[in-house]
């Protein structure tokens, strides 16, 4: 008992490693507010004049701190500062600025000191601030944000009436959407603090933490699968998901968020959006669950299919979440069905609805709007760790997932040995994420032996000291290029690495081949 019991302690303190922790975090700077620091109203009003000196912008972000909702949707606000009156008002918004009443609270950015990332912040024109909106799904959008909160970087600047400069307009900038402004006559360079409100969400998100554990040892979870826009949908920038491995979270992107955010050229090339999934399933299962999701998100975001974002798409992914990438961009046809099933999926007596679950499982196509896939780490030819003792107990840790299991229950009941003897343990053992990864695994094999379509460019970066994938498993011979950095099995976490990461996002878009880019499910026998 007592050797069992220290196994499990070790293979918990593996999961716990695995998973990481809440990877930043924010420390308000001691300050005095608006109202109690001496010359703020002259301050203030230098603001409201153009000013753009360091004092005149800390003044309007404190004063923008202390008005309410209420207060900035106003039609007039009147203001003394000074000595002078003025008529402030909020521009309502479009696609660039943010609604006067969008955002719940505005707090400077420079009342903040971050730890755990990187902090990025520009000088320029306007004082940039955080902004917070919680998220009550007031727009269907909301949907896929995150639940913790709609955080964002904005600028905030002071405009002058032409003809009345006692008229003030304040615009709130979304700064992911434009880098410059005209101003003062001239264009010119907003400032930008991007790292707060990053660093405010992943504090928030401490509970999201956990769940990189708790997700594949309880059946049951608060969080499901699904996608999260980490900013405001733009129809032009191509979406760069972000897929998480074994035991983790979206959290472990922590860093290569942070870096593309504050690249300029990045930033207005692409959107970031992060994919969540509890990674107790096997990795076939979780995949198509993606898959189906992101066809509904994209969906959602174009009906129309006009958008040029939804032309393209560049996927990043570690360990496990490389499997699920891989399958976006290849197609099985009979590879998979052929080793589950004695015999084709037309002679099954199924219902409608599991005939379309296992043609989704099995005859997916792949989605041609994948462009690239950088794969981290990840075990294309499985893990020798999934066999060893530790494996071995991490499986016993992890719980199966039985709305996978049940639904081939349900269908073999029905048809009596439709499965092949390879495959009985779909319905009669339990099945898990740690198992399915083992090295020599046929349904292993087969994703291995399937290459990308034309029209897709891979990428591959690895650990030399990675304990969990080896060299020859993690390794493609179509990769375009090909990466080893100095660390362990978080290859994607190493600063060469993100360097890399970055290089092949500023590459350009991959050729397209017109008859590659289909999507959906083939047809099944």
């Amino acid at each position: 008992m007592a050797v069992v019991t220290r196994s499990r302690f070790s293979a918990y303190l593996i999961l716990f490693s695995l998973s990481g922790c809440v990877p930043a975090r924010l420390e308000k700077v001691r300050t005095r507010n608006f109202h109690q620091r001496s010359g703020t109203s002259a301050e203030l009003a230098r603001a409201f004049g153009g000013a753009e000196d360091r004092a005149a912008k800390n003044a309007l972000g404190e004063w923008l701190e202390t008005l309410t909702v209420q207060d900035r949707s106003r039609r007039q606000l009147e203001v003394e500062a000074d000595g002078k009156h003025y008529q402030v008002r909020f521009h309502p918004g479009d696609r660039t600025i943010y609604a006067d009443r969008y955002f719940d609270r505005l707090e400077p950015a420079s009342h903040y000191q971050v730890k755990g990332v990187a902090h990025h912040q520009d000088d320029g024109a306007g004082v940039p601030l955080l902004g917070y909106r919680a998220n009550h799904q007031r727009t269907k959008v909301e949907r896929w944000y995150p639940p913790e909160g709609i955080y964002r970087s904005v600028t905030a600047v002071a405009i002058p009436g032409k003809g009345n400069r006692n008229q003030v307009e304040i615009q709130l900038i979304n700064r992911q959407e434009i880098d410059k402004l005209r101003l003062g006559g001239r264009e010119q360079y907003l400032a930008d603090d991007f790292t707060v409100p990053w660093a405010a969400l992943l504090e928030n998100a401490r509970p999201l933490g956990a769940s990189g554990i708790t997700s594949v040892i309880r059946q049951h979870t608060d969080r499901k699968a699904g996608f999260y826009l980490m900013e405001d949908y733009d129809p032009q920038k191509t979406p760069i998901i972000f897929i998480h491995g074994l035991f983790s979270t979206p959290l472990a992107w922590a860093q290569i968020t942070n870096e593309v955010w504050a690249d300029p050229e990045l930033r207005s090339r692409y959107q970031i959006w992060h994919y969540l999934y509890p990674t107790r399933a096997a990795a076939l299962y979780s995949a198509r669950v993606m898959r189906n999701q992101l066809d509904e998100l994209r969906a959602f975001l174009d009906p129309d299919q006009k958008d040029p974002a939804m032309r393209r798409t560049v996927v990043v992914a570690h360990s496990m979440g490389g499997l699920l990438a891989k399958t976006l961009v290849v197609e099985p046809k009979d590879a998979y069905w052929d080793v589950v099933f004695t015999r084709p999926l037309s002679s099954l007596n199924v219902t409608p609805e599991e005939h379309k679950t296992l043609e989704e499982a099995f005859y997916w196509k792949p989605r041609g709007h994948v462009d690239r896939v950088i794969y981290c780490s990840v075990p294309f030819l499985g893990s020798n760790w999934a066999t060893s003792w530790i494996g071995q107990i991490g499986g016993l840790l992890v719980a199966p997932d039985n709305e996978f299991q049940d639904f081939y229950r349900g269908v073999e009941r029905k048809n009596p040995g439709m499965l092949t003897d390879d495959y009985q343990g779909l319905t009669k053992s339990k099945v898990t994420s740690v198992g399915t990864l083992a090295p020599k695994q046929r349904s292993m094999d087969i994703l291995a032996a399937l290459k990308p379509v034309p029209g897709t460019a891979s990428h591959v970066i690895a650990g030399s000291h990675d304990l969990f994938v080896k060299a020859d498993s993690s390794a493609i011979p179509y990769a375009e290029s090909s990466l080893t950095v100095n660390t362990g099995h978080g290859s994607f976490r190493d600063p060469k690495a993100i360097a890399e990461i970055m290089r092949i996002l500023r590459l350009p878009p991959v050729a397209k081949n017109s008859g590659a880019r289909k999507t959906g499910v083939s047809r099944s026998r």
